[in-house]
């Protein structure tokens, strides 16, 4: 049986990126993956982050390890000082970390 020099390359392109038969030789790995994934994604935490958009209501940024979300805070409030804001954030977080 005779591999071309070209199939023999895409096989080992498919190899190193791992989409070929070695990459799932491994499924540990990609069960890892999911529990770091998971256990990353536990906590939200907000910080200050303007937006410089000339709306305080966004100008928090909140993140699980995986996602980021901007929360619109506060909408009631036509100025909203930072210390508010990030009450506001903490209090966002606080009701996702309980699965709300």
């Amino acid at each position: 049986m005779r591999t071309s020099f070209s199939g023999a390359l895409l096989l080992g392109a498919l190899l190193v990126t791992g989409v070929g038969p070695a990459a799932q030789a491994s499924p540990r790995t990609d069960d890892a993956r999911a529990v770091v994934a998971s256990s990353a994604a536990s906590q939200w935490t907000c910080r200050w982050a303007p937006t410089m958009d000339h709306n305080w209501h966004n100008d928090a940024l909140c993140s699980n390890g995986v996602k980021q979300v901007r929360p619109y805070l506060r909408p009631g409030d036509t100025y909203i000082t930072q210390d508010e804001l990030m009450r506001s954030a903490r209090a966002w977080a606080a009701a996702r970390n309980r699965g709300r």
